[in-house]
């Protein structure tokens, strides 16, 4: 069980921090949440080309990109907390959008927070959705007949400074 509410539900040993704040918005996102998985991805980007006098390929080291991945359940667990919820996965989406000024539009880096591993880690959303099985309970109150359970899915690229041989990489490590 991960925690996005610490106004509400105070610090607790029993649970795991785990926030999302975007860079412009709403303010933090929180919610109460059961955490599926993590997975963290190192893709350093390699091209291969042909050097003269050699039979094999001479590769030269063209960039690096990480990228972490995760999936979680958002279960409405107290009566009267469902428009709450839902108010919290429709921060979370509007996250995704453009903003818009002078310049045109632009998007907005997000610092995550998942337990000690990730601690305000600047990155950029590349993918968020929700999903609603059909085994999902349902509110069924006027107004807000709604699915109490659901899964999101993010994926993260993360926003080093300047990656290299030192950077930190898990805040756990010390």
């Amino acid at each position: 069980l991960v925690d996005i509410d610490k106004d509400e539900f105070g610090e607790s040993d029993n649970l795991v921090p785990f926030k999302l704040k975007f860079s412009e918005g709403e303010g933090d996102i929180w919610f109460k949440a059961y955490l599926g998985s993590i997975s963290d991805s190192f893709a350093p980007d390699w091209s291969g080309e042909a050097d003269q006098g050699r039979a094999d390929q001479r590769y030269l080291y063209g960039g690096f990109e990480r990228t972490i991945s995760t999936d979680f359940i958002v279960a409405v667990q107290q009566e009267g907390k469902l428009k709450d919820t839902y108010k919290q996965l429709q921060k979370l989406a509007r996250g995704m959008y453009p903003k818009y000024g002078s310049q045109g539009f632009y998007g907005q880096s997000c610092e995550l927070t998942i337990g000690d591993m990730y601690k305000d880690l600047k990155t950029i959303v590349t993918d968020c959705s929700f999903e609603w099985d059909n085994e999902t309970p349902w509110e069924i109150k006027e107004g807000e007949k709604a699915p109490m359970y659901c899964n999101v899915s993010l994926s993260f690229t993360v926003l080093d400074e300047k990656p290299d041989l030192n950077t930190k990489i898990y805040e756990v490590a010390g």
